[in-house]
């Protein structure tokens, strides 16, 4: 399945592993899977033992950058009542080969 944004395409199978970042930056995880919904696809962002589901729709994925294999996304502000704080990247420690999220 093609799809587009800004201007490029790119199929499912060519993004998969990209880091995806939400609008502060913040690095949230791999994309690792991606859900075929009949709709619109749902993307698996994974980071470690978490899973952040994301509607791929125009307003929210933002950019997919191919040649930085990276991803950027604004969260509805509903993710903060069903996630909580979506964790990123830059909250986990590693401790004894144990992750840990800080607060």
């Amino acid at each position: 399945m093609d799809h587009k944004n800004n201007d490029l395409r790119w199929k499912i199978s060519d993004i998969l592993g990209f880091e995806v970042f939400d609008q502060r930056g913040n690095l949230m995880g791999v994309l690792s899977d991606v859900i075929l919904t009949g709709s619109n696809d749902v993307w698996v962002v994974k980071y470690y033992n978490e899973e952040v589901l994301i509607p791929a729709l125009k307003n929210v994925v933002k950019e997919v950058n191919s040649a930085r294999k990276k991803i950027f996304v604004v969260l509805p502000k509903e993710y903060d009542k069903i996630y909580g704080q979506v964790k990123s990247a830059d909250d986990v420690l590693e401790y004894n080969g144990y992750y840990v999220y800080e607060d």
